[in-house]
Formats: C-alpha cells, structure tokens, sequence
C-alpha cells in the first residue's frame, strides 16, 4: 500500500525543518520508522493516520 497524505504532510514537515535523518518503511504495516535529530523524539513510528509514536530502545544487559 502507498503512505498516507498524512505521513507525508509529516516527513515533509520534519525535513523543511532540518531534523529528519533516516526513514524505513513498512509496507505490510503501513508504517514509517522515523530517526530525526531531536532530542524529545529520536526514534518514532508514523501510522497511517499521522499519528506519532516514540519509540524505546531496549537496553543491552
């Protein structure tokens, strides 16, 4: 399936303002993985409906 006009609205939100840095996205899920430059948001998942969900690494033991 293709991205949302909503997930693109917000890629292309974080790019203008400089703090997108990588992106991966899962087809299956329609979801992108997002790694951005802030510090309140570093790792984020973006559903299709523009909703923003961060994500928490897992610390190594």
């Amino acid at each position: 399936m293709e991205p949302t006009e909503e997930q693109y609205l917000i890629l292309n939100a974080l790019d203008t303002l400089g703090l997108l840095q990588d992106t991966v996205y899962d087809e299956d899920n329609q979801v992108w993985y997002i790694n951005t430059s802030s510090l309140v948001l570093p790792l984020t998942m973006l559903l299709a409906n523009g909703e923003i969900t961060p994500i928490t690494p897992i610390a190594e033991l």
